[in-house]
């Protein structure tokens, strides 16, 4: 299949919302809710207008919108802006944050990939929330990026993370040009 400049996908195992656990447990039933629609694409075309490090076949990870349904102001369920026919989408190369390549996750894109750090319980005062605010361990994030590494524990702004889960895992994927110092 051919495409000028974006990158057509299926949702892997033809599923447009990943919201069950391995065991089966079903974690949300809403639509609504974007944190269960399925990231995890397969490649079927790459772009033939431009360059990219994308080859058909290989697993991605995509943006929450491009598999989701939602309702219109009159309650009717509409399919993806993004669907082509059946399960077939189109992604622009700016909405793709990770390829999984020779068994490992790659980055695509000034994006790293980090996880957040658990709040301590010890003593009196606790915050309610379960994670350290603008905190987190570099899990992923491109080689040529230089000063912030995989393992670096780093500060980032305000309200520039963005929750992802991948194989039960949660992730914040974050601009890199969010990521204010290595603590």
């Amino acid at each position: 299949m051919k495409s000028t400049y974006y990158v057509l996908v299926e949702p892997v195992d033809g599923k447009e919302y990943a919201n069950q656990t391995k065991d089966g447990l079903i974690l949300n039933v809403s639509i609504e809710d974007f944190k269960s629609t399925q990231r995890l694409a397969r490649v079927v075309g790459v772009p033939e207008a431009m360059s990219l490090d994308v080859f058909v076949g290989e697993i991605i990870v995509v943006h929450h919108n491009v598999f989701r349904s939602n309702y219109d102001m009159r309650g009717r369920l509409k399919k993806s802006n993004y669907l082509i026919e059946n399960s077939l989408y189109y992604v622009e190369p700016e909405r793709v944050y990770m390829i999984m390549r020779d068994g490992e996750w790659k980055m695509f894109g000034d994006y790293a990939f980090v996880e957040p750090v658990k709040r301590s319980t010890e003593g009196y005062h606790s915050n309610s929330a379960a994670y350290v605010e603008m905190v987190g361990r570099v899990s992923m994030i491109d080689e040529s990026f230089g000063s912030v590494h995989v393992g670096d524990l780093i500060t980032f702004q305000k309200e520039s993370e963005y929750e992802f889960r991948i194989n039960e895992q949660k992730y914040y994927r974050i601009p890199t040009k969010n990521i204010v110092a290595v603590l």
